[in-house]
C-alpha cells in the first residue's frame, strides 16, 4: 500500500525505533509476490529502508517510482546484503512468474518436503499460491509430482507436493486466462490432448498385464469397461472391475501442460501419451486416480472371442449329454442358461460330500468355464468347470469329454492364480459320468 502522506512514514519510523531490527537501511530483499499496486515484479531486488514489527511492513525504495512504498513483510524475502539478495533472486528466477491453483480442499503445506512432516497450513480448493522454487523431497506413494516451496497470500511459506496443484504462469499477480473449449462441440484446433481422448478407445490399465500374460479374466475384462466421453450429453464416465462412476460436466477447460478439466464434474484428465491417460477425482476428501490405456489390438474382439470359446465349450458338453450319470455319483444334467453360464441339476452326489461338495449344497445351480488351465494340462483335460451350488463358495472340476461320457477330477484344493489353475488338488477325487 502506498503511503499517502509524510505522517504515515513518520509513524512507521517512530514505531520501529523501539526495535533493534530497525535501521536507516535494513538491507536488500527480493520481491516474492508483486502486484499491480506497487508495480513490483516477482524476483526483483529492492532496497529496504525500514522494517516495522508493529505494522508488519517494510518501507522500501521503489525502483519504478523512486518513491517510498510500504509493503507487507510476507511479500518480500528477509533483508540481506545486496550481493546475497541477487543470489536469492537467481534461485527464484526459474519460477519468477509461477503460480498454482489448488485442486483439493484441505491440501497441506508442510514444514519439510516429506509427506509426514508437520502441517503449517491447509489450503482451500481454488486458492491461488505462489510457486517459489522446486526442491528435493520424499516420494508420495505412487503419485507423480514434485515438491515446491510455496507462498500463500496470507504469508505462510512451506512445502507442497504438486500432484494436486495446477501450476501456471502469470505476470499480473496470479491472474490468468484459461483456454476454454468452444461451445457447440467445436474444439480449438491446437487442443491435441482433447483430440487424443476423442480418437482412442480407452481400457482399464490392468488390461495391459492381462493381455500380455494371456489371462483372459472375463470378470475383469468386459466391453463395458473403460473411460467414456459423451460430448453430446456432456457426460464422462468410467467402469472397471472395482468401480464405476459417471459425472455431468458443464464445459471443458484446457489447463496448463496436458491436463484437461471437466468443469462441473470437478474431474481432471491428464494425457500422458497417445496410449495412456489418468483420470483424477476426489472422494471423501482424498484424490482418486484411475489409469486407462489404448491398445493397437482389438481388445473388444479378444474379449468376445474368449467368451464365445467358453460358451462353445459348454454347448459341446451339453450336446454330448445333456444327461450324465454314475451308479456312485448320481446324475448330472446340463441345460442352457443366460450369458456364458449354464444351468445344472445334480442328484445323488452324497459320496462327494463333504470333501468335495459342501454338505449344504443344493442339487441345482449354475456352471460355467470361469478359469483357464495352463498349456501343460491341455493334453489331459479340456478345461475347468466351476459349479455354483447356491452358497458362498464354488466347486471346481477339471473335465475331459470322451466318446462315452464326462470325466471329472476335483480341483477344490487346487491353486488358482491370475485366473489360471496353477496346480491340481493333491489326492484328488476322479469320477466318470456316462452319457
Amino acid at each position: 500500500m502506498r503511503i499517502r502522506n509524510f505522517k504515515q512514514i513518520a509513524l512507521a519510523f517512530l514505531a520501529c525505533l523501539s526495535f533493534a531490527s530497525c535501521k536507516k537501511t535494513v538491507g536488500y530483499s527480493v520481491v516474492l509476490w508483486g502486484d499491480e499496486k506497487n508495480q513490483l515484479n516477482n524476483g526483483e531486488v529492492v532496497k529496504v529502508l525500514v522494517k516495522s514489527n508493529i505494522t508488519h511492513t517494510y518501507i522500501i525504495e521503489n525502483p519504478k517510482t523512486n518513491g517510498k512504498e510500504e509493503i507487507p513483510l510476507w511479500q518480500l524475502s528477509e533483508p540481506e546484503s545486496k550481493s546475497k539478495a541477487k543470489k536469492t533472486s537467481a534461485v527464484l528466477s526459474e519460477y519468477a512468474n509461477s503460480f498454482a491453483s489448488v485442486k483439493l480442499d484441505g491440501l497441506p503445506i508442510r514444514a519439510e518436503a516429506v509427506n509426514t512432516a508437520k502441517q503449517v497450513y491447509r489450503l482451500r480448493k481454488g486458492e491461488i499460491i505462489r510457486v517459489l522454487f522446486k526442491g528435493e523431497g520424499a516420494k508420495v506413494n505412487a503419485m507423480e509430482g514434485e515438491w515446491y516451496r510455496v507462498l500463500t497470500s496470507e504469508g505462510t511459506q512451506g512445502w507442497c507436493f504438486s500432484y494436486n496443484l495446477d501450476i501456471y504462469e502469470s505476470e499480473n499477480g496470479g491472474k490468468r486466462e484459461v483456454q476454454v473449449a468452444k461451445k457447440n462441440d467445436e474444439v480449438q484446433a491446437d487442443d491435441t490432448n482433447l483430440q487424443t481422448i476423442r480418437s482412442h478407445k480407452w481400457y482399464p490399465n490392468e488390461y495391459r498385464y492381462l493381455l500380455k500374460k494371456k489371462i483372459y479374466d472375463l470378470n475383469k475384462m468386459k466391453s463395458s469397461f473403460g473411460f467414456f466421453l459423451d460430448e453430446a450429453e456432456k457426460k464422462i464416465s468410467f467402469a472397471n472391475s472395482e468401480d464405476e462412476r459417471s459425472w455431468d460436466y458443464s464445459e471443458i477447460k484446457k489447463i496448463s501442460g496436458k491436463q484437461i478439466l471437466f468443469e462441473g464434474a470437478n474431474v481432471n484428465v491428464t494425457v500422458k501419451s497417445d496410449e495412456e491417460i489418468v483420470l483424477q477425482y476426489v472422494e471423501a476428501g482424498k484424490p482418486k486416480n484411475v489409469v486407462f490405456d489404448s491398445f493397437g489390438e482389438d481388445v473388444d474382439g479378444i474379449i468376445e472371442k474368449e467368451r464365445s470359446r467358453r460358451i462353445g465349450a459348454m454347448e459341446k458338453i451339453a450336446s454330448l449329454g445333456p444327461r450324465f450319470s454314475s451308479e456312485n455319483y448320481g446324475t448330472l444334467v446340463f441345460s442352457s442358461g443366460s450369458g456364458d453360464e449354464y444351468n445344472f441339476n445334480w442328484n445323488d452326489f452324497s459320496l462327494l460330500q463333504p470333501e468335495v461338495i459342501p454338505s449344504s449344497a443344493r442339487t441345482s445351480g449354475t456352471v460355467a468355464i470361469k478359469y483357464l488351465i495352463p498349456d501343460s494340462m491341455k493334453s489331459s483335460y479340456d478345461g475347468l468347470l466351476t459349479f455354483d451350488f447356491g452358497g458362498d463358495y464354488e466347486v471346481n472340476f477339471l473335465y475331459k469329454l470322451t466318446d462315452s461320457g464326462l470325466r471329472l477330477e476335483d480341483a477344490v484344493r487346487g491353486k488358482i492364480e491370475d485366473n489360471i489353475l496353477k496346480a491340481k488338488s493333491s489326492s484328488a477325487t476322479v469320477i466318470f459320468l456316462e452319457k
